[in-house]
């Protein structure tokens, strides 16, 4: 681990410490620290997701029968019906 020097606003500091449950200002400086880069990681994994779809990644999965093995002669998809015959049962 690094040691630095660094001016940091108290103010700042104490409420981060508050927000994150921390007791020592150094808990809270390194908190702080992993949260921004699990948030920025997180984002940037949510920004590539989008961009995907966007370009239809993900079109094939939309229907059930793409991804999941079928028995031949069933359909995965239950009719309007069955699904009413199913809540009766219920």
């Amino acid at each position: 681990m690094a040691k630095i020097l660094v001016d940091v606003d108290e103010e700042m500091l104490a409420a981060a410490q508050l927000l994150l449950g921390t007791k020592t200002k150094k808990d809270t400086v390194n908190l702080a620290l992993a949260e921004v880069v699990a948030r920025v990681s997180r984002l940037k994994a949510l920004e590539e997701g989008v961009e995907l779809f966007a370009e239809g990644a993900f079109d094939s999965l939309m229907d059930k029968r793409n991804y999941r093995p079928v028995p031949e002669g069933h359909d995965p998809i239950p009719s309007k019906e069955e699904c009413e015959d199913d809540r009766r049962v219920a």
